[in-house]
């Protein structure tokens, strides 16, 4: 009986937690998990669009976070451009203001190019402008400063970046604030004509415009896009690769706390 009721302590714990989080943390527009499709989580949300001209990217099992999960590999070649691989989506009708976004993402780099290694531009790959890990291996939004922590390689990292829309852009490295910048670099309309679906592009660097080749091959376990720009806070506590969902636990919760009053009863 005390095991029983004890059960039915946890169960509700977990209802209440998985309630508590579902208020908590900010809802996704779409979440990509790469568990074999390119699809995104959310009803409605548009797929990923691979970067894959060597036809080498894969869905791969790797441990993330001392988690085996599938992940996605792009792989290609810094030179020539056109033989680097990635992801891109296009934003089109997902934002309620065009500029203003948050992406939070779960990869790794291979290895260290001893030059810039590309994660996210807003230009169509048309601008050298974008966000990279830099020379020096901290994050970057060039040609405008970087942020303090080191980036490892061969090691997955959570990199966060903000833009409220309106020339303030924030980015943060596994939920650590790093820098606070006032530039429209990661704005699409900086780009105008040249990106008219206002597309992500991750990882794939610029194809026109000076400092090409600035490409490592690597692995993503997880991208999700929000609307508008999360706070530090909000950033902090968004979980660390794919959690099941409240409305799961939830019901995980619900159904071991009748079936533990149940037995009860039948004792």
């Amino acid at each position: 009986m005390k095991l029983l009721h004890a059960l039915a302590r946890l169960c509700t714990g977990i209802t209440l937690l998985a309630s508590a989080q579902a208020f908590a943390l900010p809802t996704p527009l779409a979440t990509w998990n790469f568990n074999g499709t390119l699809a995104a989580a959310e009803a409605g949300a548009p797929a990923l669009t691979a970067i894959d001209p060597l036809g080498a990217n894969a869905f791969v099992t790797d441990m993330v976070f001392g988690v085996s999960q599938t992940v996605y590999q792009f792989n290609g070649n810094a030179l020539p451009a056109n033989q680097q691989a990635g992801l891109s989506v296009s934003t089109n009708g997902l934002l309620t203001a065009p500029n203003a976004y948050t992406v939070d993402m779960i990869f790794k780099f291979n290895v260290d190019n001893g030059s810039w290694k590309s994660i996210l531009n807003a230009s169509d790959r048309t601008s050298d402008n974008a966000f990279y890990v830099s020379p020096g291996n901290k994050l970057q939004v060039y040609p405008v400063a970087d942020g303090p922590s080191t980036f490892t390689f061969g090691d997955y990292h959570r990199i966060s970046l903000t833009n409220n829309g309106a020339g303030h852009v924030t980015a943060y490295f596994d939920g650590i604030f790093q820098f606070d910048l006032l530039t429209t670099v990661m704005d699409f309309s900086t780009y105008g004509a040249a990106n008219p679906d206002h597309l992500l592009t991750f990882f794939a660097d610029n194809l026109f415009d000076g400092g090409q080749g600035e490409f490592v091959s690597g692995s993503v376990a997880q991208i999700r896009l929000y609307d508008g720009e999360l706070s530090g806070g909000d950033v902090g506590e968004l979980p660390n690769g794919s959690l099941p969902e409240p409305g799961t636990l939830l019901l995980v919760g619900l159904s071991l706390t009748a079936l533990a009053r149940a037995r009860r009863l039948r004792l």
